[in-house]
């Protein structure tokens, strides 16, 4: 075990790239991170190409968000319950409140179409669809969204390496065979990447709440990747930004995470760095030994919206939907008693599950 946990930025742990890349041990971080009195997330720093990646795509999209409606609806896609392609307003944001501040682009950010049997695509049609591109309208996506998402799970891979070494040698043969986070990631056909874009506010009509930019929520899969956010300054229906990357003009604005004793939390990713997040079902099939966290983001105060719109992204690393969730031998009920998670489920039923509760079947 490493004898010095890893530098902290505002109490959040940072591991180097390099030493995830050289398999040193870094448990005692994992632990502090994700651990009972951690707050379930981690960022990494000095990510080879990640400045350029991230400069590639978050711009994007601004501009797919600016493209008149018409040709946006034509990658709305209703069969996958709106996992593909673009979504705007499908997702509840609190109950009864649809999502209008932000539109998402889905996508597998691995495998344009994977290698499942038809029945599982026909089962799951929201995780094992071919992908959606805007190539005919906006072809510059495709590269980029790809580009960057597969480094995101990349270096998922190196942090959930960590997290086998820190489980096993705390749970040892209670372990399922299957709950391995590395092997989960490396042979799911089920990853989804999410370009985010959230709009200006022009009017001070919505209370800036924490959640007001995006609901109190934990990640239902194993690890979820986030990239730094880029913010943006624009005048309404603007095709490309006046600027872009500028800084945040509201310094309580962002990412907020609830750590276990209910205090919220802001969490500033540097331009450089990336975050992971533990998500519910690495929490179930560890027996609560890793815990995922409550998240949100808070919206820009007005005056200092106007104009202000923000692009990030994240890639949710997830089993196979038919993977049974397996918890430890002998844990307590209580440590796995998160989202909509039941006993017996598969990870398909639990998506399914929590999918309903954060989308409009209707809409």
């Amino acid at each position: 075990m490493s004898s010095d946990v890893a530098a902290a930025k505002d109490a959040v742990v940072v591991l180097d790239y390099a030493k995830l890349v050289e398999g040193a041990d870094l448990s005692a971080d994992i632990a502090r991170a994700y651990g009972p009195d951690g707050i379930g997330l981690l960022i990494v720093r000095g990510i080879p190409g990640l400045v350029e990646l991230r400069q590639g795509l978050l711009p994007l999209g601004f501009r797919f968000a600016a493209l008149p409606n018409e040709v946006k609806d034509r990658y709305v896609h209703e069969r996958s319950s709106y996992s593909f392609g673009w979504s705007h307003g499908k997702e509840v944001l609190k109950p009864g409140q649809f999502d209008e501040f932000k539109g998402s682009y889905y996508n597998n950010p691995q495998y344009d179409a994977p290698a499942v049997a038809p029945a599982l695509v026909e089962k799951y049609p929201e995780n094992y669809l071919p992908n959606v591109w805007p190539d005919a309208d906006f072809p510059a996506l495709r590269p980029a969204f790809q580009a960057l998402g597969r480094k995101m799970v990349d270096v998922g891979l190196l942090v959930a390496a960590q997290c086998d070494r820190y489980v096993k040698a705390k749970l040892g043969e209670r372990l399922s065979p299957d709950a391995s986070l590395t092997r989960t990631i490396r042979e799911s056909r089920a990853c989804k990447a999410r370009l985010l874009y959230y709009f200006a506010i022009n009017e001070d009509a919505t209370p800036r709440t924490r959640d007001s930019w995006c609901g109190w929520h934990s990640d239902h899969g194993s690890l979820t990747a986030l990239c730094p956010a880029m913010y943006f300054d624009a005048e309404p229906g603007a095709p490309e930004p006046t600027r872009q990357d500028i800084p945040v003009p509201d310094p309580d604005a962002g990412l907020y995470v609830r750590t276990r004793s209910g205090e919220e939390r802001k969490v500033v990713i540097p331009k450089d760095c990336l975050a992971f997040q533990i998500g519910e079902s690495a929490q179930i099939v560890t027996g609560g030994l890793l815990r995922s966290t409550p998240h949100a983001v808070q919206a820009l105060a007005h005056p200092a919206s106007r104009n202000i719109s923000r692009s990030t992204f994240a890639v949710f690393m997830q089993p196979d939907n038919e993977e049974h969730l397996r918890p430890p031998e002998g844990t307590d009920p209580a440590e796995v008693r998160v989202g909509a998670f039941q006993p017996g489920m598969t990870f398909g039923d639990f998506a399914r599950a929590t999918f309903a509760r954060f989308y409009n079947p209707y809409a």
